[in-house]
C-alpha cells in the first residue's frame, strides 16, 4: 500500500510539473514520505468549509514575491533580500528571510495562485536563495545575536525550503544550502560557537530535538546516511526521565532552561519535534521504534501535557514568557499543542492513540474560542493569519468524525508538580492553577526583549479557568495590573528590564504540596522577595485544594520597606462593558468604573462571571477582614510587554479584590475561601454554614479543617517539634518542615505527606493521635512505629523530590473532633 502511495504520488508531482529522480533511493523513499504526510489521512473534500477558509487565509497573505523583485537594483548589501530585512545585526531577519522565500514557494506550487509554475518566480527564488547562502548563512560567516536563528530557526527554514523545491534545484545548490547548515549544526547534541566550532554545552529538551529534526532533514535532503543517523541517535536523551535540569520528570513536570516550567512552550515544540522525527524515520533504514522508552512521549501526552489542558486552553503558568507574545494566546498555544499531539497518534500503538485521540476530541469539541470554527485563522505575527495545516486540519477532523471515538470529559483530579512548583485543580466545570517559585524554580523568564513584566507570575499566581474561555485571552496580558496579580501578596515592586534569562529563584525552600489520592491536596510557599525583587517583603502562603472550595491563608507576612503590602484575592477581566455584578453582604456594589471602596466586615463576596453561566465566582472571608474593592479601566499594549509586539493600545476592564496589611507589618496574616461556579445564593449559604474552620495560622504551622468532607491539611513550617490542636485536644504533630493532607471517614482515615523543602536527607516523624486497629496500606518509604494508643509514623523522605507519601488506617474513633 505504501509504494502504490509513492507511486501515486510521484505521477502527480509529475503532473503538476515537478521531477522526480529516474530511481528512487531510501533518501527519495523518506523525502517522498515525508511530502505526502496529507496522504496519511483521508482526505478532506475539496468544497470542505475550513478548507477553504484556510486556503481564503492563505491567499490573504502578504505578497512577498512583489517585494523581492522591487529590492532588485536598490543597493542593498548583498545576500539581502527585502529592504526591511537588513542580515547583519538581527539574527530573527535570517530566520524570516528564509520564512518569505517558503511563501513564494509555496505560491509557485499552487494552482490557485497567478504565480503558479510561473518559471520567473522559480528563477528569482533561487537566484535570492543563492545569494542569501552565498553572502549571509555561508559555510565561513560568523554567527551574531541569537544563536537560535543560526542552529534552528533559519536551518529547518531551509531544509523545509529544499524540500518544497527539490526538483528544481541543482546538486550544486543543495551542497551549498547543506555545507552551510553543516557551519552551525555540525552536532545536534552540543551548542555551537559563533565561529562554528563545536562547545561542550549540551542541548537539551526542546532544543535538542529541534537540531535532531534538523540533521535529519538536512541528511535526507543532501543524501547524507550519516547525518540522518546522528539526528536519530540524539534523539533517545530526550526520552528518559530527568532529576534535575531540563526535561521530563517523575511527577510530570517538564523544565526547560533549568528552571522554568515550560509545557506550554519548549514542550509544545519538543512533542511537536517528536512527532515529525518519529513520522518521518519510521519504515526507514534509521528506525527509532525500536528504541528504548519509544513510547514515553505517549506518557507525557497523558501525565504532563493533558493536566494543563483545559478545554483547549493551555495554562499560562506553563508558558513562561510567552505569555507576552500577542499572537499566542493561551487557546492558540493549547491548539497549537493538541495538534502536535494528534500528529503522535500516527506513531502510537492503537490504543494508546485511540486513548489520546479521546482527550483531543474532548478538548475540540468544548472549546468554542475561535468563534465559528475550531479551525480558524487567527491574527499572527505581522499581517499574516496563523492557520491549521492541511495535514492537521484533516487528523483532527477524522478524530471529530469518528463515532468510535469517545470525547473524554475533563478530569476531577488535583495534582502537585513538585518539581516544576505548580499545583492543579480539576472539578466539574473549573480548574484552579496556582504558580510558585523555590530556590530550584524561578520566579518567571525574561528574554530577547519578551515577558518584561513578569514579575509576579509565579509567586503564588493563581488562575481560575471556567467557562469564560477568554479569560486570560485576548488582551488579558497587555492590560492586566502585573504587579497585583490574583493570588499574590505583593508590594507591587518590579520594575525596570529584567536579566535576560537570569533565573529570579526564592531565597526560602519551603515550597510544595501533599496530595491525597489526587483529589485533595495542601500547598505551601515560604517566600522572600529578595532574589526577585530585592524587597524586603516575605511571608507564608498556604492552599488547601479541597474541591470546589479552595482556602487560602497567609501569615508571617513581614515588609520594611516602607510601601502598603496587599493580598490579591481576585484580578477579573470582566465582560466589555464592565458591567458584571459584585455582591458583598448581601448588597449589590456600583458597576461605574472607577469605583472604589473599603468594605468593613465583610463575609462573603460573589462576582457574576462573563458567561451566562460557569463562570460566577464566590469568595468567604472567614475573619470578616476589611476588603478593597476596585473597578478599573486599564490600558496597555503588547509592545510594553514584549519590544516585538504592536504599540496598539487596548482596553479592558477588571475588578480586584484585596486585603491590606499596611506598611512595614510584622507577622500579618489573611484568609479567604474561593467558591467556583457558586452562585449569589450558594455563596451566602456557604458563608453561612461555613463547615471550614481555620485550625492555626501562626509562624509555625497554618491547619485547616473542613468538617462536611472530613479533610484537614497541615502546614509546618519549622524544624521543630509541633503538635496542632483541635478544640483543646492534640490532634497532629510533625517534627520537621512538612505539608501534610488527610482524610477522616467514619473510622476510615487516609493520610499524605510531603517533604516541601526537597532538601530532608533523613525522616519526618509525624504522630496523629489517634488509635489505628488496621494497617490498610503504606508507600514503602513510611515505617509505622505505633499504631496505639496513638499512630506514630516515620516517613523517609531522602531523595523524595517532594513526592506525596500515603498511608491507610482504620481506627476506633468514627468521627473528627468536633469543632463546633
Amino acid at each position: 500500500m505504501a509504494k502504490i502511495k509513492q507511486t501515486w504520488l510521484a505521477v502527480a508531482l509529475c503532473a503538476l510539473g515537478w521531477q522526480t529522480a529516474a530511481q528512487a533511493d531510501v533518501y527519495d523513499d523518506m523525502r517522498l514520505r515525508w511530502q505526502n504526510r496529507t496522504g496519511s489521512v483521508a482526505a478532506l473534500p475539496p468544497d470542505d468549509p475550513d478548507l477553504l477558509m484556510q486556503q481564503a487565509a492563505q491567499a490573504d497573505a502578504p505578497d512577498h514575491y512583489v517585494t523581492l523583485k522591487s529590492s532588485a537594483g536598490m543597493g542593498l548589501p548583498a545576500g539581502q533580500l527585502w529592504s526591511d530585512l537588513p542580515l547583519d545585526k538581527v539574527s530573527a531577519n535570517l530566520t524570516s528571510t528564509v520564512e518569505r522565500l517558503q511563501s513564494i514557494a509555496d505560491a509557485y506550487a499552487d494552482p490557485r495562485s497567478p504565480y503558479y509554475h510561473q518559471a520567473e518566480v522559480m528563477q528569482r527564488l533561487q537566484a535570492g536563495l543563492d545569494a542569501f547562502i552565498a553572502a549571509r548563512y555561508t559555510a565561513t560567516a560568523t554567527a551574531f545575536d541569537n544563536w537560535w536563528d543560526w542552529q534552528i530557526g533559519t536551518p529547518q527554514g531551509l531544509n523545509k525550503l529544499m524540500l518544497s523545491t527539490y526538483a528544481a534545484l541543482t546538486p550544486a545548490r543543495i551542497a551549498a544550502v547543506c555545507a552551510a547548515i553543516d557551519r552551525y549544526v555540525p552536532d545536534p547534541t552540543r551548542r555551537t560557537a559563533a565561529n562554528g566550532s563545536v562547545t561542550t554545552l549540551p542541548e537539551t529538551g526542546a532544543n535538542l530535538l529541534d537540531k535532531a529534526f534538523v540533521v535529519v532533514m538536512r541528511g535526507i535532503v543532501g543524501k547524507n546516511g550519516d547525518k540522518i543517523r546522528a539526528g536519530r541517535d540524539a534523539i533517545p536523551a530526550a526520552l528518559p526521565e530527568v532529576s534535575s535540569g531540563d526535561g521530563f520528570y517523575a511527577d510530570g513536570s517538564f523544565i526547560q532552561h533549568t528552571y522554568v516550567p515550560y509545557i506550554g512552550g519548549y514542550g509544545s515544540v519538543l512533542i511537536n519535534d517528536i512527532a515529525r522525527l518519529y513520522y518521518v524515520l519510521a519504515g526507514s533504514s534509521w528506525p527509532i521504534d525500536g528504541t528504548p522508552l519509544y513510547n514515553n512521549p505517549y506518557h507525557w501526552a497523558i501525565n504532563s501535557y493533558a493536566p494543563f489542558i483545559y478545554n483547549g486552553a493551555l495554562m499560562d503558568n506553563q508558558r513562561g514568557r510567552s505569555i507576552s507574545r500577542w499572537a499566542a494566546t493561551d487557546h492558540v498555544a493549547g491548539r497549537s499543542t493538541i495538534m502536535a499531539l494528534a500528529e503522535l497518534t500516527q506513531s502510537l500503538s492503537a490504543a494508546d492513540a485511540r486513548e489520546l485521540k479521546s482527550l483531543i476530541k474532548g478538548w475540540v469539541q468544548r472549546d468554542s474560542s475561535f468563534g465559528s470554527s475550531y479551525f480558524t485563522p487567527v491574527a499572527g505575527n505581522g499581517n499574516k493569519l496563523q492557520t491549521v495545516s492541511t495535514l492537521d486540519l484533516a487528523l483532527v477532523k477524522a478524530i471529530l468524525n469518528d463515532g468510535s471515538i469517545v470525547a473524554r470529559p475533563e478530569p476531577e483530579e488535583t495534582r502537585i508538580f513538585a518539581s516544576a512548583d505548580r499545583a492543579v485543580q480539576r472539578r466539574d466545570g473549573y480548574a484552579y492553577a496556582v504558580a510558585l517559585f523555590s530556590p530550584r524554580i524561578s520566579a518567571f523568564e525574561y528574554g530577547n526583549g519578551e515577558n518584561l513584566r513578569g514579575w509576579w507570575t509565579g509567586i503564588g499566581m493563581t488562575q481560575l479557568y471556567n467557562a469564560d474561555l477568554g479569560q486570560y485571552g485576548g488582551s488579558y496580558w497587555a492590560t492586566v495590573d502585573p504587579l497585583r496579580l490574583a493570588g499574590t501578596t505583593t508590594d507591587r515592586s518590579g520594575s525596570g528590564t529584567p536579566g535576560g534569562f537570569k533565573k529570579y529563584p526564592n531565597a526560602r525552600n519551603l515550597v510544595g504540596g501533599a496530595e491525597l489520592n489526587r483529589q485533595f491536596a495542601t500547598l505551601a510557599m515560604d517566600f522572600a522577595m529578595s532574589g526577585v525583587t530585592g524587597t524586603t517583603l516575605s511571608g507564608k502562603k498556604a492552599w488547601f485544594l479541597f474541591g470546589d472550595r479552595i482556602v487560602a491563608l497567609g501569615t508571617g507576612i513581614s515588609s520594611s520597606d516602607n510601601v502598603e503590602i496587599e493580598t490579591i484575592v481576585e484580578n477579573r477581566r470582566l465582560t466589555g462593558a464592565g458591567e458584571n455584578v459584585l455582591t458583598v453582604n448581601d448588597a449589590s456594589k456600583p458597576v461605574t468604573a472607577g469605583w472604589r471602596e473599603s468594605m468593613a466586615a465583610t463575609r462573603w463576596a460573589h462576582l457574576a462571571g462573563n458567561t451566562a453561566s460557569g463562570s460566577d465566582t464566590g469568595y468567604v472571608f472567614p475573619a470578616s477582614p476589611v476588603v478593597n474593592g476596585l473597578r478599573e479601566s486599564r490600558s496597555g499594549s503588547w509592545s510594553q510587554i514584549n519590544t516585538g509586539g504592536p504599540a496598539t493600545v487596548q482596553t479592558e476592564r477588571y475588578l480586584t479584590l484585596a486585603l491590606s496589611h499596611g506598611s512595614n507589618p510584622s507577622a500579618a496574616s489573611y484568609s479567604y475561601i474561593v467558591l467556583p461556579n457558586r452562585s449569589v445564593a450558594a455563596t451566602a449559604a456557604f458563608a453561612s454554614a461555613n463547615p471550614v474552620t481555620v485550625v492555626e495560622n501562626s509562624l509555625a504551622a497554618s491547619a485547616v479543617q473542613d468538617s462536611e468532607q472530613g479533610l484537614t491539611g497541615v502546614v509546618f513550617w519549622a524544624d521543630a517539634s509541633k503538635t496542632v490542636t483541635i478544640a483543646g485536644q492534640s490532634y497532629l504533630s510533625s517534627d520537621k518542615k512538612a505539608v501534610v493532607t488527610l482524610q477522616q471517614q467514619g473510622t476510615d482515615v487516609q493520610l499524605a505527606v510531603a517533604d516541601p523543602t526537597q532538601s530532608n536527607t533523613g525522616q519526618i516523624r509525624l504522630e496523629l493521635y489517634r488509635s489505628a486497629t488496621t494497617l490498610q496500606a503504606c508507600d514503602p518509604a513510611i515505617t509505622v512505629l505505633q499504631r496505639s494508643p496513638t499512630i506514630k509514623l516515620a516517613v523517609n523522605v531522602n531523595g523524595s523530590a517532594g513526592k506525596s507519601f500515603a498511608c491507610h488506617f482504620s481506627i476506633k474513633k468514627p468521627a473528627l473532633t468536633p469543632l463546633r
